[in-house]
This record gives C-alpha cells, structure tokens and sequence, in this order.
C-alpha cells in the first residue's frame, strides 16, 4: 500500500501532486509537465524464487492482466527472472521481502529537473510485496479478509502497487483501488475479483490516452465510508427500511446481512460504475431474489430502473424493492443487482455484472 518515492536525480525543482475529479498525479514544474513512462507500456519482471511457476506465477499474471483490463492506451506486460532482483537497478522488478514495508511497497524512480529546460519521466518503478502478511492468490471469497477469511488478496494490493507504477497517488476521497485496496472487490457467489475502477481508469486514459472501443460497466456491494489518512475506507452497501434507516444486521453465511419483513418496500443500495470509453445511457438495471449468493437472471426479478453510468464519477445509490409476501419465513435469502441484465451492451467483460446483499427474511 505504501509507495516511496525515489527520485533518480538529486535535482528536483515543482514535483507536485495534481488533482481532477478524485484521481491524483505526479506533475513536474510549474507547466504542469506529467511524470509518466515514455511510451503505454512497460515490462514487469518478476522474480521465479518468489513467483514460481504455477499458484503464484499465475496470481501475479492475473495481477497485469486485471490492471490491464482500463480504457487508456496503457499496458504491462509480465517476465520471469531467475536473476537477482533489486532497487534502483535500471530495471522495474516484482518481488517478496521479510525486510521492506508492509504489505506492499512501489519505489519510484522518475526525474524531475531542470537544465535549459524540464526533463522529467517515469525510469523505473519496483513492488515489493511483505511476507510478514498473509497472501492469497486464490479468487476464493471465503479466504479473504472482509469476507471471512485472513488472507489477502495478492491481485488487489497488486493492481493498488501499478497504479502507483504509473505514478497515482493515493485518493482518500471516494470509493477507489487507489485508497483501500482490498475492500475494492467485486464479489458473486464464491468469487471475489478485484478490479482497476472508474477513478484509477479515469486518471489512466487522463495520463495516457483513450484506446477507444474498451467498455466495461459494473456492480459492487461495497462503497465509500470516509478517509483514513491518504487512503479511503468502504464498507458493505446495506438495506434500509422505508424511513431511510439501515435495517438491524445479521449474519448471513459468514457476511453480514440484513433482518428483512416479507410484504414491505425497502431499499437496496448497490455502487454502479462505468470503466469504459464512453458514457453508456439509459443502462437496464435489474433487481433480483435468490435463495444463493450468486445472483443471475434466472433468479426472480422484483424491481428495474435505468441508470446513466459516465467515467467521471462512482454512482452510489438505492433503489425501491419490494419484499414479496410469499418467500419463506425464517430463512436466508440473497437481494441482488445485474447491471446490463438484458445483455444490450457490448462489453470487454461480463463477469462484473452481478452482485448481492444478504438477507434473513422474517
């Protein structure tokens, strides 16, 4: 989570942080000059004694591979080196320490001088991963923490580092991968996938450029509680009754849910996000019922709107469900969201489309 700047030459004149909308950069001098690599890639290499072949090579490939699921110009790409590794060595490593920061560190290395004019550029960027902390490369929901388990997800610190790697800061100030990583998780039934974000997207395309034709809108049962210092914090989105209060909580199969009354209106906030080129309009919003945690169309659907979802903003919002009167009593149930449920849009990934909240109904 940490990130250390290291400068690669001793003279640095105007290195400030920029903001627009909630993403946050690395710019250098007063012409606002942006610190970024060169050209839209970059090769990653990553050491064999700590990424192995098979369980971890694959965890930290997933890793690129979800950090290379944005809209921008933009992209890593992964070597393995059966070399010695180290920082400031001229070329951008991966790696696990007992002896560096905790969970997980990026050193930058980039100039920002002047000499008869601004030189500035990213030239090396190294993640440094802890073994003092509890790593899972596994997409298994039951072994991350928040949802159960003591593990953290290698991909979701991951994919926090290369942001960094491309120069953003942390953001405290709305829901994002650059704040508190591993509550950005987009979770149905036993997965939970971690994933870059309208504000990481949104300051990568500002960095680097759009591609165009990359479409991408999602669903996720977290949302923004507040800043922790540089970082944000989320929390679960929740039920709450018809007066607006969050109804009383309850566990749900190991998560949290919510006490609900067969025969009332109650409403279900779900955070909507768009990761794509454009601003898709009028996007079907379907609401569903399920006796599992993986929601899909085939369960029973009780409610539908339309949203609007932009790149320039994380969309947190409820909407009006009914209970009906003939689910059985006393029993877990599980309220959910499909985002695109009529399957209009054509999308790079789909697999993001869905999510829930739990319930007891009484």
């Amino acid at each position: 989570m940490k990130t250390l700047l290291t400068l690669a030459l001793a003279i640095t004149i105007g290195l400030l942080a920029q903001d627009a909308f909630a993403y946050s950069y690395k710019y250098c001098g007063s012409s606002g000059n942006k610190i970024k690599w060169g050209g839209t890639s970059k090769t990653l290499y990553a050491s064999t004694v700590s990424f192995p072949a098979g369980y971890w090579q694959n965890g930290i490939q997933d890793t690129i591979n979800i950090t290379n699921r944005n809209p921008s110009k933009f992209r890593y790409s992964l070597a393995m080196d059966s070399g010695g590794v180290g920082r400031g060595n001229g070329q951008s490593e991966i790696w696990f320490s007992s002896s560096l920061c905790s969970p997980a560190c990026a050193y930058q290395y980039y100039s920002c001088y002047w000499l008869f004019g601004w030189h500035y550029g990213m030239n090396e960027v190294d993640i440094v991963y802890s073994t003092s902390t509890s790593w899972t490369a596994s997409t298994a929901k039951s072994g991350l923490i928040r949802y159960g388990g003591t593990k953290r997800a290698l991909q979701s610190t991951g994919v926090h580092e290369l942001g960094h790697g491309l120069i953003l800061n942390h953001v405290n100030s709305e829901y994002n991968i650059m704040g508190s990583d591993f509550e950005h998780m987009h979770a149905n039934g036993g997965t939970a996938f971690t994933y870059v974000g309208e504000d990481a997207a949104d300051g990568m395309v500002y960095l680097y450029g759009d591609r165009g034709g990359w479409e991408n809108v999602y669903v996720t049962h977290w949302k923004y509680s507040g800043a922790s210092g540089e970082y944000s914090d989320h929390t679960k989105t929740v039920i709450r009754n018809s007066s607006g209060t969050t109804l009383p909580t309850v566990n749900v199969a190991g998560e949290t849910g919510h006490r609900v009354t067969r025969g009332t209106w109650v409403q279900a906030e779900f955070t909507f996000e768009n990761n794509g080129s454009t601003t898709q309009s009028s996007v079907p919003v379907g609401f569903y019922i399920s006796t599992n945690d993986y929601i899909s169309t085939g369960d029973r659907r009780v409610a539908t709107r339309t949203l609007t979802l932009a790149r320039d903003n994380v969309y947190t919002s409820s909407t009006w469900v009914y209970i009906p009167t003939d689910l059985t009593p006393n029993r877990s149930y599980w309220l959910g969201a499909i985002v695109d449920y009529t399957n209009s849009r054509a999308e790079q990934v789909e697999y993001n489309n869905a999510t829930y909240i739990p319930m007891y109904v009484q």
